[in-house]
Parts: C-alpha cells; sequence; structure tokens
C-alpha cells in the first residue's frame, strides 16, 4: 500500500524561516533588527496573509484555510524572539513556530562558531510555556544541533526521539514537527524522525526525497538585508524561481562551517552556562 505523502498537506503554503530577531548586530546573514521584522509583519498583515502554524496544518484546522496562509518559523529559539518577535506578532495577532535545541533551553549558544566572540541566549523553559500557552507551536531542532547526517544510530536517537522528549516535559504535548540542523538529512536521518513520531521535518529550500517516509518540507530563509520588496519576490506563486534559489544556496553555504567547528572543538559539546 502506498502512504500518502503528509507533505502534500502542505502546499500553497509558504514557510518562512528566520533566526535571531535582535538589536545586536553579529557577523553574519540571520541577525534581523526587530524593526526589520516588524516591516516584514506589516507587509505579510497588509497583503492579506494569516499565520497558521505546522500543527494547524497537520490537524486541519482552521476551517476553512485563511485565503493566503504562512507559516513563520525561528530555528534555534533563541531568547531574542521571546523578548522581540513575540510581542511584535502579538500586537498584530500572529502566532508562530519556534524549533528549539534542546539540552541548550537557558543556555548560551557555544554549539555555534559564534564569529566575533558574541554569545547569544536561548529561550528557558518559562519563555517556551509563555510561547506555547499563547498558541504557537513548538517542534524540535535536535537535542545539540549536530549535523545528523554524521552521527551513530544511538546519536541520532537521542537527536531524535530523546529531544521529543525533553520538549514534551515542558509543554506536556509530543511536539509534531522537527527541524534539520543545518538543513542537512540522509534517509538514516529521515527514518530516526518518522521513529521518534514526528509528523514532518522542516528543511532549506531543497526539499529533500531521502526515502520512504516523504516528510520533509520546504521553507524558504530570510535574510538581515532583505526588506519587504526581497520578501514581496520570495512569497511570490509557485515559489523561489531558480536564480533566487541559487543565491540562497550561495548565501547559506557559511553554515557548513559550523559542523567542521563543532568537531574541532570536541565531539561532545558543553553544556556548561
Amino acid at each position: 500500500m502506498i502512504r500518502p505523502d503528509p507533505r502534500e498537506r502542505f502546499a500553497g503554503v509558504p514557510i518562512l524561516m528566520y533566526h535571531k530577531i535582535e538589536p545586536r548586530q553579529e557577523i553574519g546573514i540571520n541577525t534581523l533588527s526587530p524593526a526589520r521584522f516588524a516591516r516584514h509583519l506589516d507587509y505579510l498583515a497588509g497583503n492579506g496573509f494569516e499565520t497558521v502554524t505546522v500543527a494547524d496544518i497537520l490537524e486541519a484546522r482552521p476551517r476553512p484555510r485563511p485565503a493566503r496562509p504562512v507559516i513563520i518559523t525561528f530555528d534555534d529559539a533563541y531568547a531574542s524572539v521571546a523578548e522581540h518577535a513575540f510581542p511584535l506578532m502579538k500586537e498584530r495577532g500572529m502566532r508562530g513556530v519556534v524549533y528549539v535545541v534542546t539540552a541548550y533551553i537557558g543556555r548560551w549558544n557555544d554549539w555555534d562558531a559564534t564569529l566575533g566572540g558574541i554569545r547569544f541566549r536561548h529561550m528557558d523553559a518559562d519563555q517556551l510555556a509563555m510561547l506555547h500557552d499563547a498558541g504557537w507551536e513548538l517542534g524540535v531542532h535536535g537535542r545539540t544541533h549536530r549535523s545528523l547526517p554524521t552521527l551513530s544510530a544511538a546519536e541520532l536517537v537521542e537527536e531524535t526521539a530523546g529531544a521529543r522528549h525533553d520538549l514534551a516535559g515542558i509543554t506536556g504535548e509530543a511536539p509534531l514537527s522537527f527541524a534539520f540542523p543545518f538543513g542537512q538529512c540522509d534517509p538514516a536521518v529521515e527514518l530516526a524522525v518518522a521513529s521518534a513520531g514526528f509528523a514532518v521535518a522542516c528543511g532549506g529550500i531543497d526539499r529533500g526525497d531521502y526515502g520512504a517516509e516523504r516528510r520533509c518540507l520546504e521553507r524558504i530563509p530570510v535574510y538581515q538585508f532583505e526588506g519587504t520588496g526581497a520578501l514581496a519576490r520570495k512569497l511570490r506563486p509557485g515559489g523561489l524561481p531558480l536564480l533566487s534559489r541559487w543565491k540562497v544556496r550561495l548565501l547559506s553555504w557559511p553554515a557548513a562551517l559550523t559542523p567542521r567547528y563543532q568537531r574541532w572543538r570536541t565531539r561532545q559539546l558543553p553544556l556548561e552556562d
């Protein structure tokens, strides 16, 4: 029997990928100022977009589906999302999806290759619970944000099923969606994600067909220098054109350096405050 493709439910629903919404600047392209992020939100609202979550789509709510649904996701669950993105979205009646690195809840982002020595805090359990209570969705981004295709079978279980258990302990609900650290996946990773109980997983712009599970959703990265014009182009019907896809691939290549940094520093990442 051919299993239905769970991704079919997301047809026509763009998924935006943000990271930090932060007034401090760093060397990198994933930190948006709150002012620029607010302009993005105003563009979405002004053009008829309504936010939904991954869980909303999976559970077919609300009914009927909004005419222009959009999913706003945040990888890594930085504290700046609770401090800056959450109030801006709340003012506009919007909700988002946060992907949590569960071993770093309330800790510094020591897993990352922080250029210039600038560190950022991840949300603590109280902040995550606040978002959950406000109708946001919490998903899993691994336990230690390592490159999953490089791990053993036992380590994959820890990073998927173990992290799912961690997050359920905060919300009281088992999360439905997973986001691949660095957007990296292979058949073994996808199988581990499915075996852990996740309905779907999020990657980047290149949605992979890694195996029979077919759970990977395509997401559109948004960078710190992009205004509403760039956002509008990324949300055009039909998805990103080929030239834009190559631009995103070029901008995303530095993310491949972090797994190398992790292996150089130590295989077991530090979890101290």
